[in-house]
């Protein structure tokens, strides 16, 4: 190119070109022409025989292996292999690269006469700017072909190059064949088959549904349908797009489910008001981080182990993450555990009773197979075998030992060919694993995690002195001069000075606990949980065997009930591991106020105000300070209604700090999304119960609807106060136990199992009324006996038969299930949620400054994208833009204002100046924007900012860059027309091709009639205007660099700016200017490309485009038919163009035949020779009436149908581990 061959002026370092250096042997790739040979650089460009040209890219397309045009290559000697650096799209852009290599890389080059020195020179340097500039891009992924397919998504779609890559497939769209491209945020799809080019581009927050389908004319079940949001623009085929022909359709839809999840719940965060825990005071802390979570939005990219300058791709990573969750789900672990390393084992238990009770013998497990797992805190186990219907979907036994609980690890010599591992726990119960196959590295993955947990050891006696089970098993004189001495302080100041608390137990102690004990057995069941505890350990050191189930669901004892919902959720490791975090949220913001604080306040004395202990202030300390402790903690969430009935009911039980954290299991884990300002996940669950009960109760479904009854009006309640206010509490906690030890698919059994029971009454229910007086009337008899008052089951009660009826009749209900369903509804709620609040925000402006509603309706879309976009790792909710997002604002509505980045090491002097000028301009325009009482830009301020610029005309948007820099508001000086004229010469080169030496003479004409029109008015001030005039004429601008250009301004005006913004200089000398607004306009309107600037070259420059999938499907002409008559006939394009044309048409949208979607459970991966999992049960569920082969009647004749035993499972065999 000419800019070239006459030495251009130096240039900034081009993004997104340069590549890791990969060797290439150009004798084996005849299809490239070099077109430029220098020091050993070539740029070459790719090229193919006319008539062949359609047909090797259709076949580069179809292989996956296209390749950008353009590559540089440095060669060491001329016949050796090269080295490819840096590839392109446009001619453009790797000149721009070959001239940033002619000015920074040949000069040092020619210091070193080695060809061998020269290539690990280059090798080096390029691998320094890779590193340096595309530092979080693919372009340091470890995959080679990642990184290829990284390259060609971002630059056939153009997405920022910090947009992540996680994988591509092979599929059809529209009966073309081509490849799938997901990103972090992104939806792709690309085809080039026979000269027509196919583009789809879909963002992954506005994906509502996808589906599973089979493809038209197909038996294979191949398909994915991806439903986007109605938005009005969107047509029909671009909001319901099929991808068919996938061979790896199950991996493609869990991938796009796991991503577009995440979007979801930031979609969701970040379209959501203020956040109700910030604090109405000043403050920049948080203790939030103290307890880490796993970031949702944006998984981190690891370290490749064979490259440490490498990253793995983020599919590996997204992977690993989703492992990890599931891992901690399964086992109830803390969210930062990543599983290390997972066996096939054979389990035995030895119990010792040395520590415990003489009278018991000391006995031995059978051999249990199972699966166990490594983390990096915890080991955790699980038998293969599954306990009988209708607790088919539990294991016989299943154990989580946290590593810092491990006193003693012994490798055992069981045989040459097998590996045993004797591992004994605090409580000295010793557990043996016969490994199946070689286990050294499990061996040396243990050893160095109970390394890591040194320092937590003595942390434990601290921490197991605060649990009640320890407390069992003390000497008599022990335990009784602790209760002595608790008598002997005050109920506020009761005992244990452990991690800082001062409570033992929870309000229970001092005012009673619900229920009556001796009714309820409670000293019974106490023995019998003595009992297995020196059976099968204790508190963190406790396994579950089948008789911990049927303990649980006969109702814990009112001592232990805290301890055990600690240890059932998990609660009590993320107490153990953030000692002293609840009395230091306390202590830090003691004192300060918040919107929750003020809501908090509120409700207290609406907490469960029949129980005498909210009657008092204690009761009412105790809740106020939980639930304020939370709202610190996770300021994003806050407070919100129902949190105060759930913590006041736990907190019968429990001391503050076990409150605290069994509340954040339960918001976080349990009950993702019920206790949060749009209670998505209240609604999402509300969806899955109404399914529900259409599938298993079909009569009373359509009956509902028949009578429009509503079930959300009495069953939403039931779920976000987990049954504590419909019932009575005696049996809100019976179903509160069954909770943390099951799931959260127990409300599922519990709410099906009501209805189901009620059946008969509720189909003559006419009306909502109707409906909630005879479940009303249902619960305030769950205490009444059922029968006649004699045989076996004349003391079992209403309550008795509900839990039953829940667990037997309804056992196909499984955690995977709930999972799935949640998976599969959650877009579309998202979605609903997302419209709603877009409604209500653009109802509520003050004021839409003459815009349509659809043109308010995109404003929004962008406003809250580029929110979306920018707070990827925030911790709290923003709703105002602050200067970098402002930026992606108008990135959406003038694409002009992209800039590219550059680092400090690879930017030239000049591409600096411009850049500084560019930001200088934006930050002036984010100012005006800004409403002075906003810590940024509003979603008001956004509207009134563009109404500005959109429906300016020439005076006004003269009069808008007048008030930018004259800023008060009267007279434009020397210095700030300084500063207007370098930054209108970088808008005026936006706008004209980049011709700066037209701009510079447009910008000296400005200045100089600037002058000339302060003279005419304010006349003269001793200045020689008319010479200053000639002097800014007669500026050089074509033989100098831009700084000196700069330099020549301001000497000449006599300032000393020099590429700042201070508008408060001092002047050495009379100023040259003092226009006001009216002179202003007349120096614009006299200068003509300044005339056509602001008359409609800067606000044609603003366009609000609908937000929609970019689908582009162009032909790029009969090449193969042209090129074999190119050179002796002239062909009329218009009749192939139209022809072309009426192919997309007709192939626009395919009609495709309607089919159910299938679904895909994902799990922990079980145990080898599992039995068939209950999940089965549910695939079929999953499907439509008319293709069920095994209806859910079917599962129920397998239940157990006989009534009167007090647990789920009758006639059961001895125990299955002795």
């Amino acid at each position: 190119m000419s800019t070239l061959d006459n030495g251009a002026k130096a240039t900034g370092l081009p993004l997104n070109t340069f590549t890791l250096p990969t060797p290439i042997d150009i004798t084996l790739t005849p299809f490239w022409t070099t077109i430029r040979q220098t020091d050993g650089f070539l740029i070459q460009r790719a090229h193919t025989a006319g008539m062949f040209k359609s047909l090797f890219s259709t076949i580069a397309n179809v292989l996956d292996t296209k390749q950008p045009p353009f590559r540089i290559l440095f060669q060491r000697d001329v016949n050796s292999t090269c080295l490819q650096i840096a590839v392109a799209e446009t001619e453009q852009v790797i000149e721009t690269a070959w001239l940033w290599i002619q000015q920074n890389m040949i000069p040092e080059l020619h210091g070193l006469d080695d060809g061998y020195a020269k290539e690990e020179w280059v090798n080096e340097k390029v691998h320094m700017i890779v590193t340096t500039i595309d530092s979080g891009t693919d372009e340091l992924s470890s995959d080679e072909l990642v990184r290829n397919a990284s390259r060609s998504f971002r630059q056939t779609f153009d997405v920022p190059a910090t947009e992540r890559l996680v994988s591509y497939y092979s599929c059809s769209y529209n009966y073309r064949q081509g490849w799938m491209y997901i990103s972090e945020n992104y939806i792709g799809f690309y085809s080039f088959l026979l000269s027509v080019e196919t583009k789809l581009l879909l963002e992954m927050k506005d994906v509502s549904d996808i589906k599973k389908e089979k493809s038209r004319r197909s038996v294979f079940s191949d398909a994915l349908r991806i439903i986007t949001k109605n938005n009005q623009e969107v047509s029909k085929a671009v909001n319901n797009i099929v991808f068919s022909t996938m061979f790896k359709r199950d991996e493609v839809y869990d991938l796009l489910v796991q991503l577009a999840g995440q979007a979801m719940l930031r979609l969701l965060k970040n379209s959501g008001g203020d956040a109700p825990g910030a604090s109405n005071h000043s403050n920049d802390g948080s203790l939030g981080a103290l307890m880490p979570t796993p970031e949702t939005s944006k998984s981190s990219s690891t370290r490749s182990v064979d490259s440490p300058h490498l990253t793995n791709p983020l599919k590996h990573d997204l992977a690993a993450q989703k492992r990890n969750l599931e891992y901690c789900l399964h086992f109830k672990l803390p969210s930062t555990e990543q599983v290390e390393d997972a066996l096939e084992v054979v389990y035995t238990l030895n119990r010792s009773p040395a520590t415990a009770l003489a009278s018991v013998p000391s006995t031995t497990t059978k051999d249990i197979h199972g699966r166990i797992y490594i983390s990096d805190s915890f080991l955790t186990f699980e038998a293969q075998q599954r306990l009988p219907q209708p607790q088919q979907h539990q294991p016989i036994l299943w154990l989580v030992f946290p590593l810092y609980t491990i006193k003693r690890v012994e490798r055992l010599n069981k045989g040459p060919y097998s590996t045993a591992l004797s591992i004994t726990t605090y409580h000295h119960m010793e557990h043996v694993f016969r490994f199946q196959t070689a286990a050294e590295g499990f061996c040396g993955l243990l050893r160095d995690r109970l390394k890591a947990q040194t320092r937590f050891y003595k942390m434990l006696v601290p921490f197991l002195s605060t649990c009640e089970s320890e407390r069992m098993f003390e000497p008599k004189t022990v335990a009784e001069s602790t209760d002595v001495a608790m008598e002997t302080k005050g109920s506020t100041d009761v005992a244990m000075e452990t991690n800082g608390s001062t409570q033992r137990g929870g309000l229970g102690l001092d005012f009673g606990f619900p229920g009556d004990a001796k009714q309820t057995k409670d000293r019974s069941k106490t023995k019998l949980w003595k009992h297995y505890f020196i059976e099968n350990g204790r508190n963190l050191t406790m396994i579950r065997t089948p008789n911990f189930g049927k303990l649980v669901r006969v109702g814990l004892p009112n001592s232990l009930r805290g301890e055990i919902w600690e240890m059932c959720s998990g609660a009590a490791y993320l107490r153990f591991a953030n000692a002293g975090v609840y009395e230091e949220l306390l202590k830090k913001y003691a004192g300060q106020e918040s919107l929750s604080t003020e809501e908090i306040e509120k409700d207290l004395n609406r907490s469960l105000p029949e129980y005498a202990g909210y009657q008092t202030p204690e009761g009412i300390g105790r809740l106020r300070r939980t639930l304020t402790a939370y709202a610190w903690q996770n300021p994003e969430l806050g407070y919100c209604q129902a949190m105060n009935i759930v913590t006041s009911a736990v907190l019968i039980y429990t001391t503050e700090e076990q409150a605290f954290w069994l509340l954040t299991v339960l918001v976080d884990r349990l009950c993702p999304g019920y206790y949060s300002t749009s209670m998505y996940g209240a609604l999402l669950d509300q969806i899955i119960f109404e399914q529900l009960v259409e599938r298993t109760m079909p009569l009373l479904s359509n009956h509902f609807k028949k009578a429009d009854i509503q079930l959300s009006v009495a069953c939403l309640p039931w779920f976000l106060s987990l049954y504590i206010n419909s019932i009575p509490l005696v049996f809100a906690f019976r179903i509160l136990d069954c909770l943390f030890m099951e799931g959260p698919r127990i409300l599922f059994q519990i709410g099906l199992a009501i209805l189901k029971l009620n059946g008969e009454q509720l189909l003559k229910a006419k009306d909502d009324g109707a409906f909630l007086d005879i479940l009303k009337r249902y619960f305030a008899t769950l205490d009444s006996t059922i029968g006649d008052g004699s045989g076996m089951n004349s003391r079992l009660t209403k309550f008795n038969e509900l839990m039953l009826t829940a667990y037997r009749e309804f056992s196909l209900v499984t955690d995977d299930m709930v999972t799935e369903m949640r998976r599969t509804n959650q877009l579309k709620v998202a979605a609903g949620i997302e419209s709603y609040t877009k409604r209500s925000a653009i109802r509520y402006l003050d004021d839409t400054c003459g815009f349509t509603k659809d043109e308010i309706a995109i404003i929004y879309d962008k406003f809250f994208g580029a929110l979306y976009y920018a707070k990827q790792h925030g911790d709290r909710q923003e709703t105002q833009l602050d200067l970098d997002t402002f930026r992606l604002l108008l990135e959406n509505v003038a694409p002009w204002t992209k800039q590219r980045v550059h680092t400090t090491e690879t930017t030239n002097d000049d591409t600096r100046i411009k850049r500084n000028l560019g930001e200088s301009f934006f930050n002036r325009l984010y100012l005006h924007f800004k409403s002075g009482s906003h810590v940024g830009v509003s979603f008001q301020d956004a509207v009134t900012g563009l109404s500005d610029i959109f429906h300016g005309d020439l005076m006004s948007l003269i009069g808008l860059f007048f008030h930018l820099y004259c800023l008060d508001g009267e007279h434009l000086k020397d210095n700030t027309l300084l500063i207007m004229a370098k930054e209108l010469w970088w808008l005026l080169i936006q706008f004209n091709g980049g011709d700066e030496a037209s701009a510079w003479d447009t910008i000296k004409t400005f200045i100089a009639q600037s002058m000339e029109q302060s003279e005419v008015v304010n006349g003269s001030n001793g200045l020689d205007i008319t010479d200053l005039m000639q002097q800014v004429m007669d500026l050089q601008t074509d033989t100098t660099s831009l700084r000196q250009q700069m330099d020549q301004l301001d000497r000449l005006l006599d300032t000393t700016i020099i590429d700042n913004n201070d508008d408060d200089l001092p002047s050495s000398r009379p100023s040259a200017c003092d226009l006001m607004l009216a002179s202003f306009r007349m120096v614009i309107l006299t200068i003509e490309p300044l005339e056509m600037f602001f008359d409609h070259i800067f606000q044609d420059s603003f366009k609000l485009e609908k937000a929609t999938a970019v689908e582009q499907q162009k032909s790029l002409g009969r090449e193969l038919f042209e090129n074999l008559f190119a050179e002796g006939r002239s062909l009329a394009k218009s009749p192939h163009l139209h022809h072309h044309h009426h192919y997309h048409l007709h192939h626009r949208q395919p009609k495709l035949s309607p089919s159910s979607s299938s679904t895909t459970i994902t799990h922990i991966p079980p145990p080898a020779n599992l039995s068939p999992s209950p999940s089965s049960s549910y695939s079929s569920l999953g499907r439509n009436d008319a293709s069920q082969e095994e209806t859910i009647s079917k599962q129920v004749d397998h239940l157990f149908t006989e009534l009167g035993h007090l647990d789920v499972q009758e006639n059961e065999e001895s125990d299955p581990l002795v």
